[in-house]
């Protein structure tokens, strides 16, 4: 009369989701700077998943700035150097932008392909991520070539155009 069977609860208003990216976000903006920053974050204890909720965060408070800030590049430079696993879900996350890009404001474009460089520049990501891009009329959108012309003069100034170039040219 009194016993109850076991009941799985299936939460689908991803509240732990919301919650770790509040989590995130506060993490983020309360850090001194990017050292700080890493380090709580890297004590927060993720569960397996949640790596790419966190790189997609590096990346939306990234975004959301007015102007491009070198901390979020440092950031994301700094999980991808500590532990490999961030690699993958940040060279999606290239693809999908570059993909998504028309979806962009100029702001929001303008500090994504900053993002990118950054972590291309650093080796922080791998190079091949950049086989998604075809340069030619029908496989590019105004947006998206935007987002190649930012990245690439980002990539110029950090590493010079010959090294660039033969960056480019090496298979």
């Amino acid at each position: 009369e009194g016993e109850q069977k076991g009941m799985t609860i299936i939460d689908n208003t991803e509240t732990n989701l919301v919650a770790l990216r509040r989590t995130i976000y506060l993490t983020i903006n309360s850090s001194l700077d990017f050292e700080e920053c890493a380090h709580k974050l890297m004590k927060m204890q993720l569960k397996p998943g949640q790596e790419v909720e966190l790189c997609h965060m590096f990346l939306d408070c990234c975004a959301e700035q007015r102007t491009y800030e070198k901390f979020y590049g440092l950031l994301a430079q700094r999980f991808c150097n500590i532990n490999r696993m961030y690699i993958g879900p940040f060279e999606e996350i290239f693809k999908d932008s570059y993909a998504t890009a028309h979806r962009l404001d100029t702001n929001r474009l303008r500090n994504v392909s900053k993002f990118f460089a950054h972590l291309l520049f650093t080796d922080s990501i791998s190079w091949e991520v950049m086989e998604c891009v075809k340069l030619n009329e029908e496989d590019t959108t105004s947006s998206s070539r935007i987002y190649i012309k930012i990245l690439y003069q980002e990539l110029a100034e950090y590493m010079g155009l010959k090294k660039l170039n033969d960056r480019l040219k090496d298979p």
